[in-house]
């Protein structure tokens, strides 16, 4: 009988644990109320909490080995609108709330649905202010990319893998914003000034500043370097009086072989073209001390030298010099003539 007594006062103490609020100890001798998981009276669990919002909640530090979450969605999906998407297809979510149903950390799996043709996951990080500052996505078969934005929403870096509609793959890197600076082999903390900076390739200008690469060390690049604006290399200066230039160098350039596209001196054998007779390019050499049409030294001190240009006129100059030529031949030719025919008489 006694042993019967036992049995009931511990079922009685078990059904009362059960369906009232347990108590939990902690590692400073509190307790936290476990509510029952009852059908009828509570389906959601809490500890530390009376009130639990979720299945489980938690008021407090959680510790374990591992985590799984899991809110994978079969393809096929019918969603309202792209809200309606997020919410239910939001695996995992922390940090504080940006807005009504987000919160600043979020992993979502979204499956084929209404809105989005293929599968696709979506991993982003959001500030407090809602602004997203950081996002991994990746599609199915199709695109993805990592990108980062600035405080005000605007894209700063951005990897992207491009799938093209007649079924071409390229990736690329970009830094779209005017004010952008790529260091190679520095340190973004020692570049105190515009004056201290050694600029190795200028990329593109911007009104903030210029959007450079900075090679203190020594980059390799592979493939094609494209831009669509001016580059200087050593200097950030790219005007010459009126001319602006797409490459500036201040130093030395080497190359086993230059082509320039320019025109021609061809004009010299035209029937117009006012060839000087040799006194008169004497004379000017005279005056001037350089040749007619033909920069001086001042000049070209002053204003450099430009290479198509004054390869051009060195042609101008053999041109005209082997008309020259032509037509001492021809005094010549005449002479002997003058001479045989004088010769003759005499004999």
């Amino acid at each position: 009988m006694k042993k019967i007594t036992q049995l009931l006062s511990f079922g009685i103490f078990i059904f009362g644990a059960i369906t009232t609020n347990a108590q939990i100890s902690t590692s400073t001798g509190g307790a936290g109320n476990v509510l029952p998981n009852s059908p009828t009276s509570n389906t959601n669990v809490g500890i530390g909490t009376t009130n639990p919002t979720a299945t489980l909640e938690v008021n407090g530090e959680v510790k374990a080995k591992r985590g799984v979450f899991t809110n994978s969605l079969p393809d096929g999906q019918t969603f309202i609108d792209s809200n309606d998407r997020n919410v239910k297809c939001n695996t995992f979510t922390a940090g504080s709330f940006v807005s009504a149903t987000s919160r600043m950390m979020n992993f979502l799996d979204f499956p084929v649905s209404n809105i989005n043709n293929k599968s696709m996951f979506w991993f982003s990080i959001d500030d407090r202010s809602d602004n997203q500052r950081f996002r991994v996505y990746g599609q199915t078969g199709g695109y993805g990319g990592f990108e980062i934005n600035d405080a005000k929403q605007r894209n700063a870096f951005k990897v992207a893998e491009e799938n093209t509609s007649d079924g071409c793959n390229f990736s690329h890197v970009s830094l779209p914003q005017a004010n952008t600076k790529l260091i190679i082999g520095s340190s973004y903390e020692s570049l105190t000034s515009d004056e201290n900076i050694k600029y190795k390739l200028i990329v593109k200008s911007g009104k903030c500043g210029a959007t450079f690469l900075d090679g203190s060390g020594s980059a390799f690049i592979e493939g094609n370097i494209i831009s669509m604006a001016n580059v200087g290399i050593g200097t950030t200066n790219f005007t010459d009086g009126a001319d602006t230039y797409k490459l500036s160098v201040k130093g030395k350039i080497r190359a086993e072989e230059i082509k320039v596209y320019s025109t021609w001196a061809d004009y010299v054998f035209n029937k117009e073209y006012k060839l000087l007779n040799l006194k008169e390019v004497e004379n000017y050499i005279a005056i001037n001390g350089h040749l007619p049409n033909v920069p001086s030294a001042k000049e070209v001190t002053e204003k450099g030298l430009e290479l198509g240009e004054m390869v051009k006129i060195q042609q101008e100059k053999i041109e005209e010099l082997t008309l020259y030529l032509i037509k001492q031949n021809q005094d010549i030719e005449e002479l002997k003539v003058q001479v045989k025919a004088l010769l003759e008489k005499k004999l």
